[in-house]
């Protein structure tokens, strides 16, 4: 039985999104996050901004059992040119993570990456120290490049970053055991 469905994004998803995205125990992993609460207003211009983008995919995660909202997961910064994108995933309730939502929807973000967009290359960058991420990418393929010395300065001190990459013909496409595939291939594919 498949753990999650995909859907595009909605403005809908707002106030879902709202539940979580000051809470530093769900965004504190990710660099961008400077601490500062986001209003309503500032994750709506953020959606709206993603929606109207060419170089950006993102996919509201619900749970395939009962539809519940979980979190998102995109492909950013896609650059056409070379067929490359960024993959970046977050689940936004803590009592629903370490269940494999998060490694169900990014399968599914790279069968829609590789399968139907047709990048060649899929990469993200994670904090050296978050071990727990590092081997899910790596379950999913994902080859560590190397590491960026310092890259981030985040809450207490800088902080190294490992770039980590997947290519098309390594890509072992497993989504279909871990996202409902009516909704992936129906509702999810290129626009």
């Amino acid at each position: 039985m498949s753990l999650v469905r995909l859907r595009p994004l909605a403005l809908s998803d707002v106030d879902r999104m709202m539940d979580w995205v000051n809470d530093p125990e769900i965004v504190g992993n990710i660099a961008a996050f400077s601490g500062k609460p986001l209003t309503r207003d500032d994750e709506e211009t953020y959606v709206r901004k993603l929606l109207a983008s060419s170089e950006d995919k993102v996919f509201a995660i619900e749970r395939a059992a009962d539809g519940r909202y979980l979190g998102n997961v995109g492909i950013h910064q896609i650059y056409w040119r070379s067929r490359v994108g960024r993959i970046a995933c977050i689940i936004g309730y803590r009592d629903e993570m370490g269940k494999g939502y998060g490694t169900a929807a990014i399968a599914g973000a790279l069968d829609w990456a590789f399968r139907d967009a047709r990048l060649h290359k899929v990469w993200l960058i994670v904090f050296r120290s978050n071990e727990r991420a590092r081997r899910t990418y790596a379950r999913l393929g994902f080859v560590e490049e190397g590491t960026l010395r310092e890259e981030y300065f985040h809450r207490d001190g800088w902080h190294d970053m490992v770039r980590m990459s997947l290519l098309d013909r390594e890509w072992s496409p497993r989504a279909e055991e871990l996202v409902a595939p009516a909704i992936q291939r129906g509702g999810v594919g290129g626009d």
